[in-house]
C-alpha cells in the first residue's frame, strides 16, 4: 500500500487553485483519501485536479463532509500520483 500525506492543490475546471492537506492511500488500482480545506462549498461537488508538490498531477471526484468539518473525501481516477 503506498501513502502520501502532505500539501497539495485541488483545481477546479475554472482554474481556481486551492492550497489543501491531503492522507491519501493506493491499494492495488485503487486510491481514496480525505482533503483538508477550508470554505468548502459542497455545491462545487465536481471533478477537480490534484497537484502535488513535485507537479505530479490525477483527476479526483469530490465526495461529502460531515456538518461544520473542513475534511472533504477524494476518490481518485487513474493512477495515483504519488505511488
Amino acid at each position: 500500500m503506498s501513502r502520501y500525506r502532505g500539501p497539495a492543490t485541488l483545481i477546479n475546471s475554472g482554474g481556481i487553485e486551492t492550497e489543501v492537506y491531503v492522507d491519501l492511500r493506493a491499494k492495488q488500482r485503487e486510491w481514496s483519501g480525505t482533503a483538508t480545506i477550508a470554505d468548502f462549498d459542497a455545491d462545487d461537488a465536481h471533478d477537480r485536479t490534484l497537484r502535488l508538490p513535485d507537479g505530479r498531477e490525477a483527476q479526483v471526484t469530490l465526495g461529502g463532509s460531515e456538518a461544520w468539518s473542513d475534511v472533504i473525501t477524494l476518490v481518485g481516477s487513474g493512477p495515483p500520483p504519488f505511488a
